[in-house]
């Protein structure tokens, strides 16, 4: 046979439809055992590949998942969201997808999306955090399937894979109250809002269970990058007293916060215990290691991949939330028992 088959000619080799063809290509239930086996007998034989232009006209679809950004927050420069990405990249393959990348931009308040969304050639968006409310809007209207990984926010109605930022925080914090430590101070930002809140508050719950209360003077909301933390961390090492341990929202300000320390004579962990929440890659390359609360990235991008198969398949699906309890022990915390 021809090299260049389409789905009828193989439907019509198997003396079937060519719905129960695309039954077979799409792994899906709805034919008999007998049926599915003779259309892959003619698939092995004539060893029949459809091309992607074939599929998508056949199936009216894109088989394309595009991951879009805000054009003034790139996550490529985060390392937590690579590793989502990551596992986007392997989910969508596992379904025969492609995955791209885009941007959206505000422009006089007004979102711009990119042309192959704005053209339907894709078949559903992935959001790495919370979005806005007019983008939200927009998205509804052009009836395009979504789901927003890593949600924070609390979203009515939408499709999310989001976390439990207060327990993991919650989490951390007790193993260096279990370790000896009382003396605990907090470093993080404010530019997520509702992780931040969600963060802070399981910070805060630890202590107080433990009889303890949050010191200000330990307590820093505005660090994001090198120079904020050597501002502020350089405030605190003029103080009297210095905490023990400071527990860091996210590894990079953890990262951060121990380069600093060592910079300014300061010993981790002899002198201050450091911990985290994410368990980036470079949390095992740098020293001494960062102990941290280890959030499963892979089931993070695999879950939004799989609810919007779902959306895009017209299946019954729902969000989901998932706990990190999982803390990886290395040499940046010390018990003081």
């Amino acid at each position: 046979m021809k090299n260049k088959l389409t789905i009828s000619d193989i439907a019509k080799a198997a003396g079937v439809s060519k719905t129960a063809v695309s039954f077979v290509l799409n792994n899906k239930d709805g034919i008999s055992d007998k049926t599915r086996q003779k259309v892959l007998e003619v698939i092995k034989q004539t060893n029949y590949r459809p091309t992607m232009n074939s599929k998508r006209l056949f199936f009216q679809k894109s088989f394309t998942i595009a991951v879009l950004f805000d054009e003034t927050s790139h996550r490529f420069d985060n390392l937590f969201y690579l590793d989502i990405m990551s596992a986007l990249l392997k989910r969508c393959t596992a379904f025969n997808y492609s995955l791209v990348y885009s941007e959206y931009r505000f422009i006089d308040g007004v979102v711009t999306l990119p042309d192959n969304v704005l053209d339907k050639d894709v078949d559903g968006l992935v959001f790495l955090k919370d979005i806005p409310t007019a983008l939200i809007t927009t998205l509804q209207n052009l009836d395009i399937p979504f789901v927003i990984a890593d949600a924070h926010a609390v979203h009515e109605g939408l499709y999310t894979v989001n976390v439990d930022y207060r327990l993991a925080a919650y989490t951390a914090v007790k193993y260096l109250l279990a370790q000896g430590h009382r003396r605990v101070g907090f470093v993080g930002n404010t530019q997520l809002p509702a992780f931040y809140s969600q963060v802070f508050s399981g910070y805060r719950e630890a202590l107080e269970e433990s009889g303890l209360t949050v010191n200000p003077a330990w307590c820093f909301d505005s660090i994001s990058n090198r120079e904020t933390t050597e501002q502020h961390i350089g405030q605190l090492l003029t103080q009297k007293e210095l905490p023990t341990a400071m527990f860091c929202m996210e590894d990079v300000l953890a990262i951060a916060l121990i380069r600093y320390l060592q910079k300014s004579k300061i010993s981790v962990p002899d002198d201050i215990s450091v911990i985290a929440i994410d368990d980036i890659l470079l949390s095992n390359e740098i020293y001494p290691g960062l102990t941290t609360v280890a959030i499963d990235k892979d089931q993070l991008g695999s879950s939004a991949i799989d609810i919007l198969m779902n959306l895009i398949g017209q299946k019954p699906t729902g969000s989901v939330s998932m706990t990190a309890t999982d803390i990886v022990v290395r040499e940046s915390v010390k018990a003081i028992l």
